[in-house]
């Protein structure tokens, strides 16, 4: 094959994208925005190529308006620990043990990598992801102490003591600064936007997993820098090949990246569990009980928004059939009450929707998904 014969078969390969690449239509928009009151949201925006496009605050949401980002708040974790990488204070591949030194007497915990805590598949207790801190009254030193209960890499486990644990060993490594104001020096405040953490732990630490709040816009214009790859403008804030690293697949589901959702997650009314259930943050992941709560309470969420016309769904794999068309690149940070940031590179968008932590029950990423883009 010649040089030139390469290059049309590469623009070839690529038209399509470039050609599926356009803003969604206003009409479109109030498609969505017509799913969202009735799946109790607050604030849907649309960002294209940088630009908010749409935007739309109903039942009392507002463009000033923090708003809690529930497990929302889990993707700063991971884009603190890739800035800390590149800026040389850790490695994803290394153990953990090299930044918190009590992890080496343990046979398991000796063994995990800053990857698999952040992909959740390190095998350690993970704490109750309905708590926020892991449990009653827990700190971040509980989080660290956690027991292995799996080998490394063998067994995804979903809540909040993996990302509080990175975040006490990302302050170990860089002791002259909280992992709050390295945040905002690094990444916050060259973006220009405002991040709050709302609620701490029983130590006063912020509640990584779950404690953020922001408003749209805000949240927004950091998805578009991950979109673009670490960029802000001009202003390169992250290397794009650490960005790449966020949505790499954990080994143990293929659902889930380091401290982001990956498409498969928007097919799974609770992809914490694997199964239809509750939102991402809302149950005992990874228990049998929490399992079956999880099935009797989707059929009660079902039930009650057939009664208010706003249930289309039907089980996982109906949905998954009928969802092919959802672009291969959609990412997610993921929140209870259904907040929402998704990144979609090909498409060159960024879509927030918000709104209260204990509402959405009758919210289905795809039929949102649907209504603003097809």
């Amino acid at each position: 094959m010649t040089s030139l014969s390469a290059a049309m078969l590469s623009i070839a390969a690529l038209a399509p994208t470039a050609l599926r690449a356009q803003a969604p239509s206003t009409a479109q928009f109030e498609r969505a925005v017509a799913y969202a009151s009735r799946t109790d949201g607050q604030a849907i925006l649309v960002m294209y190529r940088g630009r908010v496009i749409h935007e739309r605050y109903i039942a009392g949401g507002s463009a000033s308006t923090s708003m809690m980002l529930a497990s929302g708040s889990k993707s700063f974790v991971g884009v603190g620990t890739i800035a800390a990488v590149a800026d040389g204070l850790l490695r994803l591949d290394a153990p953990v043990a090299e930044l918190l030194p009590e992890w080496k007497s343990d046979p398991r915990k000796s063994r995990v990598t800053v990857r698999q805590l952040l992909s959740l598949e390190s095998g350690i207790e993970t704490g109750n992801p309905g708590t926020g801190c892991g449990g009653p009254r827990s700190t971040w030193a509980d989080a660290v102490a956690a027991p292995a209960l799996a080998e490394p890499g063998t067994l995804f486990r979903y809540g909040p003591y993996p990302f509080i644990t990175m975040g006490a060993a990302i302050e170990r490594v860089n002791p002259r600064e909280s992992l709050e104001a390295y945040l905002e020096r690094r990444v916050l405040a060259p973006l220009g936007v405002k991040l709050e953490w709302r609620m701490t732990c029983s130590d006063g630490k912020p509640q990584l997993a779950g404690g953020a709040a922001m408003n749209a816009r805000d949240w927004a214009t950091f998805g578009e820098m991950i979109r673009r790859g670490g960029l802000h403008g001009s202003t390169r804030i992250l290397p794009g090949d650490l960005v790449a690293q966020l949505f790499r697949p954990s080994s143990a589901n293929l659902a889930y990246g380091m401290s982001w959702w990956l498409r498969g997650a928007a097919l799974q009314t609770n992809p914490a569990m694997g199964a239809p259930g509750l939102g991402a943050d809302d149950s005992g992941a990874g228990s049998t009980r929490g399992a079956a709560r999880a099935r009797m309470l989707e059929r009660l969420k079902q039930r009650a928004a057939e009664r208010r016309g706003a249930y289309n769904g039907g089980d996982a794999s109906t949905r998954a059939a009928n969802a092919d068309w959802l672009p291969r690149d959609l990412v997610m940070a993921a929140g209870a009450g259904k907040q929402r940031l998704y990144l979609i590179p090909s498409e060159e968008l960024v879509i927030v929707r918000m709104g209260p932590v204990r509402g959405g029950r009758a919210f289905n990423d795809d039929e949102f998904l649907a209504a603003l883009l097809r």
